[in-house]
């Protein structure tokens, strides 16, 4: 600063900033992250400084995932602790504590969801971690629409929500059986989630050049303009008086099956069909 004062003008200075931090589970961890100052002389005397780091983009993400992993898998333990002594405390509950116990128990799931998404993110995200290329073959579309429509198949009953599946156009991809398992059962989650009871979601194979489409659409009130422009970023909520259930997503569910179809050279698309409802199509290649 002195410098710019002295001679008028502006001054620019680079350096690495240090930082120290440990925990109680690990030894110390020094690391340096790169930053500039620009000093711009102003009037009366008064100098202004602006610090910026010149950490490239790529380093701050792959930090920014790092940290999000480490959270993810320093709360697991933590979690499974409470969620042991709930289910103690649920034994024999006196009636004031019936209701504060289930609200507990609801809360506790849906951390543990929560949990669990940020780390299939992180491993979507970090090529080291993912073992997708490892464990492709030929996968009958079909077959894990009917199996992922079973895991969610007891809530659909309870709202009295059908599944209709058109699938006279199917065609097997290539893919990683589980992901694409859990891209599908969270598309059809996110369905039953906005579907008024008494209603029917429908399932779509269509076969359209080297895709195979899995259209997924729902009788509910379809996509808000804001839903369309945000909703497969992550930890994004659309309009909660949309959604018919009571359930609270983690606001991730959409966001991996984005990057599940991404791994698997595919795309997701989202619009409101014809009918009024929300429309998800996602596309991926078939197999040769």
């Amino acid at each position: 600063m002195a410098e710019a004062r002295r001679s008028n003008s502006s001054q620019r200075v680079s350096w690495n900033a240090t930082a120290v931090s440990a925990t109680p589970l690990e030894p110390e961890n020094i690391s340096s992250e790169p930053l500039e100052a620009l000093a711009i002389p102003g009037a009366g005397g008064w100098i202004g400084v602006f610090v910026q780091s010149c950490q490239s983009l790529q380093s701050q993400q792959q930090q920014q995932e790092r940290w999000i992993s480490d959270v993810a898998h320093e709360l697991r333990t933590p979690l499974t602790a409470l969620s042991l002594v709930t289910e103690s405390l649920a034994q024999n509950p006196n009636k004031k504590q019936v209701v504060q116990i289930e609200r507990l128990q609801r809360e506790l799931d849906r951390l543990q969801r929560l949990v669990s998404d940020l780390l299939e993110l992180n491993k979507l995200d970090n090529p080291s971690l993912n073992n997708t290329e490892s464990s492709i073959k030929i996968v009958n579309i079909r077959d894990l629409v009917g199996k992922a429509w079973q895991t969610i198949a007891p809530l659909a009953e309870q709202h009295q929500i059908d599944l209709v599946l058109e699938s006279s156009n199917a065609h097997p991809v290539m893919g990683n059986q589980t992901l694409l398992h859990r891209a599908l059962l969270n598309l059809l989650d996110n369905a039953l989630r906005f579907s008024p009871d008494e209603t029917e979601i429908n399932v779509k194979l269509q076969l359209e050049g080297r895709w195979q489409r899995i259209e997924i659409s729902d009788q509910g009130n379809g996509f808000s303009p804001e839903d369309l422009q945000h909703m497969f970023e992550r930890f994004y909520r659309g309009d909660p008086s949309r959604a018919s259930a009571k359930r609270v997503g983690s606001g991730l569910g959409l966001a991996i099956v984005q990057q599940i179809a991404i791994a698997h050279g595919g795309h997701i698309r989202a619009r409101n069909s014809s009918s009024g409802g929300a429309l998800l199509v996602l596309s991926l290649p078939v197999s040769p």
